[in-house]
């Protein structure tokens, strides 16, 4: 299982990967409304929701309930899903192909070299993601389609369903 290894005090300073503006989109894919069964290493070890929260600035936001705020930690850490143990690697579909795409608004983003994320990526790629059914890459087409920011850097393909996978 591949997790980015984000310092916690940058976490603990910062907060935004479980803190959301707008639940439909940028939240964990496990919490969003109507979504279909998602592949086993993209679902917590039990469920999770939003719960209303603040963000920076006081802003309302939503929060994911596994945060534990008073230490600013994550309540299943080491189990919770893909999107959360890869951010700030997000996996998007750009223009008919499915990505991993570096988010420069996490401040971890800006501390490492994009070789750094690109070993990572490779790494999900290969551990993960070439292990996947194409049905299973299949249910993540949309979610990953309205994941993509103009922002968001293209870090690496990954293959789509029927691509020749190593083996």
């Amino acid at each position: 299982m591949v997790v980015l290894p984000v310092p916690g005090d940058l976490c603990r300073e910062c907060g935004l990967c479980c803190r959301f503006s707008d639940p439909e989109v940028l939240t964990p894919w496990a919490v969003r409304p109507g979504q279909p069964p998602l592949p086993a290493s993209f679902r917590p070890p039990g469920p999770i929701s939003l719960v209303p929260g603040t963000g920076r600035m006081d802003l309302p936001v939503v929060v994911c309930d596994s945060l534990e705020a008073d230490v600013s930690r994550c309540g299943v850490w080491g189990e919770h899903p893909a999107d959360c143990r890869l951010y700030p690697l997000v996996i998007v579909r750009r223009n008919g192909a499915f990505y991993l795409a570096l988010d420069p608004d996490c401040p971890f983003s800006a501390r490492m070299p994009l070789s750094f994320f690109e070993g990572w990526a490779t790494r999900f790629r290969t551990e993960e993601w070439d292990h996947l059914s194409s049905s299973e890459i299949l249910t993540l087409r949309e979610l990953a389609q309205a994941e993509d920011r103009p922002q968001y850097r293209a870090v690496l393909l990954l293959p789509e369903p029927g691509s020749p996978r190593p083996s």
